[in-house]
């Protein structure tokens, strides 16, 4: 039966995990006959046919301000459309369907100290929340793996009815990339290691733990490079690059579309992130067979541990740590064997779905 859905996110860039799956999840119900609108703060980007698309700007000198406005905002703009599903992809109120792509902030709120739980932020962020995942909501939840679903289980005792598990999936034509000739384009030393950093968010997934694990491997003789691929800020850490004396080792390549070559071509997948419900990039290297190096607070760190496509740190954070379980993960020898056990799985990207069918699986069958 076609419906009328509002689609709401705070804001549309190319390069987003988030921003990914939200397209996907948007033409695959265009391609069921559905009827779509989408609301959001900003757009970057061309617009898919068949999505129409309501910037309502941006009110407010901080995020939480622009986040709170956009909510009060994109209810009013939605009355003469009158959707019979509100599809949400950021948590705010009055959801009546949730795509789960964030941690739970109740937990990342453990950590934070006693003035910054009296931050207007804070408190926002902690609403909307609960907004979505308290018992007394009605939002029906899209979660990206069980580890996230039972830690918002075990912070709002959410019911297991409510909630949804997609499975992970990954492009059918990601295998028809060909690989890029990384030490000629970037000119690098041929046999030293190449180390792949993917993602948006540079200071969420770690990348400032990464320079100093490169930092740990050069003054260690093992000379290697690290490929920071992604849209974000990138002076800070240009800043930590030239402190320790890596202006050559680090290049940062700005967001691109042929993150699937650089994974044909690099020899080690390094996520440290501080936080990550799921990270699909896990999944898209293993079925890459790039071995990888996660932490246990990646969503699909589990995906690494099944199938043994690498190394996962696990427990609290430690950069020693860290660095030593790095050194040992760039060995030719543990190349070799990680290779070698998920060359078997080259069949997952055979059998893993095309786009439209792998946002099929994370669709809930009402829609």
């Amino acid at each position: 039966m076609k419906k009328k859905l509002a689609l709401l996110l705070f804001k549309y860039f190319p390069y987003g995990g988030l921003q990914k799956d939200f397209l996907g999840v948007a033409n695959e119900l265009i391609l069921r006959g559905h009827v779509l609108k989408a609301f959001t703060r900003s757009w970057e980007g061309p617009i898919p046919e068949g999505l129409d698309v309501v910037v309502l700007g941006e009110r407010g000198k901080f995020n939480y301000a622009k986040n709170r406005n956009f909510v009060k905002d994109v209810y009013l703009s939605m009355q003469d459309f009158s959707p019979d599903i509100i599809f949400g992809f950021n948590k705010m109120p009055g959801l009546d369907l949730y795509f789960a792509a964030d941690t739970c902030f109740a937990k990342q709120a453990l950590k934070k100290n006693i003035v910054q739980k009296f931050t207007r932020r804070y408190r926002q962020s902690m609403q909307f929340e609960e907004d979505v995942f308290s018992q007394k909501s009605n939002t029906k939840i899209l979660s990206l793996n069980d580890k996230q679903s039972n830690e918002f289980r075990e912070f709002y005792s959410t019911q297991a009815e409510r909630i949804i598990i997609a499975p992970p999936g990954i492009d059918k034509d990601w295998s028809d990339h060909e690989p890029v000739n990384i030490y000629e384009a970037l000119n690098i030393s041929l046999g030293e290691k190449i180390l792949l950093f993917v993602g948006s968010d540079f200071s969420r997934k770690g990348l400032d733990r990464a320079i100093l694990g490169l930092r740990h491997l050069n003054e260690k003789n093992i000379s290697s490079n690290l490929l920071v691929i992604g849209d974000d800020k990138s002076k800070p850490y240009e800043n930590l690059v030239a402190d320790a004396s890596l202006s050559k080792k680090v290049h940062f390549l700005g967001p691109r579309k042929d993150v699937a070559s650089f994974m044909k071509s690099a020899d080690l997948l390094i996520h440290p992130a501080r936080e990550e419900a799921a990270g699909n990039i896990i999944i898209e290297a293993l079925v890459s067979g790039l071995p990888t190096l996660v932490t246990s607070e990646v969503g699909f760190s589990s995906e690494v541990l099944k199938f043994r496509s690498g190394t996962v740190l696990e427990g609290e954070f430690n950069q020693n740590r860290f660095n030593l379980l790095l050194e040992e993960s760039v060995s030719d020898k543990n190349l070799f064997d990680i290779r070698s056990s998920i060359s078997n799985l080259s069949c997952l990207l055979y059998t893993s779905p095309s786009p439209r069918d792998r946002t099929r699986s994370r669709m809930p069958s009402s829609a």
